[in-house]
């Protein structure tokens, strides 16, 4: 999983990040709220954001984050409680709002209820995909070899199952800001596929959908 948190509290953040880099997960920080917002295309699982940080606040920071993506769970951690902040907040687009000073293992509990959804889906023919290992099994639960984005583009399709993800969002999450055109998402789906089965990843207007046994 790949988070990114917007804290300028310089222990805090450190703490955070140190609790989740030792469960294994990847956390890009930053202080700055016009920074962060450069790098939120960069194909996130989570993000965690202060509200008072320089720049650019975090509510319109997610408001930038939600007009782009709407599934990604979002975290607000702020000392300020005023009904009207929090109700902001969630009108924004958070998922959940955590407030400062908290139990660190709060917001682990938070991301872990939030950022973690299935751990494992279907495909057809028995194949199945550990979301949390990023592993995929065909019927005789051998696991199949997958390249890192191969691993990015299921996680992302595994997110939102029968539901169609954008070529956009496909491409800001695989290939993490960079610039790669249909022609190479349309290489990797082929490729994933010729892994499983054609029909399990459908062509949807503008997009892909992945679709799971019921």
């Amino acid at each position: 999983m790949k988070i990114l948190l917007l804290e300028d509290n310089v222990s805090l953040a450190e703490i955070i990040k140190e609790m989740f880099e030792e469960k294994g997960l990847i956390v890009d920080w930053l202080q700055d709220g016009q920074e962060a917002l450069y790098e939120i295309i960069n194909g996130y699982d989570c993000f965690i954001l202060d509200i008072n940080v320089p720049s650019l606040n975090g509510l319109n920071l997610l408001k930038e984050i939600r007009s782009r993506d709407k599934t990604t769970p979002a975290i607000i951690i702020s000392s300020n409680i005023e009904f009207e902040t929090v109700k902001k907040a969630y009108s924004s687009g958070c998922n959940d709002f955590l407030k400062k000073p908290f139990y660190i293992y709060e917001l682990e509990c938070k991301v872990d209820l939030l950022c973690n959804k299935e751990e494992e889906l279907i495909f057809c023919n028995d194949f199945h995909f550990n979301i949390k290992e990023e592993i995929l099994y065909n019927e005789n639960k051998n696991s199949i070899k997958l390249t890192q984005k191969e691993k990015r583009l299921l996680n992302l399709l595994c997110k939102t199952p029968n539901t169609a993800v954008s070529l956009d969002t496909i491409e800001q999450y695989v290939w993490e800001g960079e610039i790669v055109g249909i022609s190479g998402i349309r290489s990797l789906i082929k490729r994933v596929r010729s892994k499983v089965c054609k029909e399990f990843i459908q062509t949807e207007n503008y997009g892909y959908k992945l679709i799971t046994k019921k």
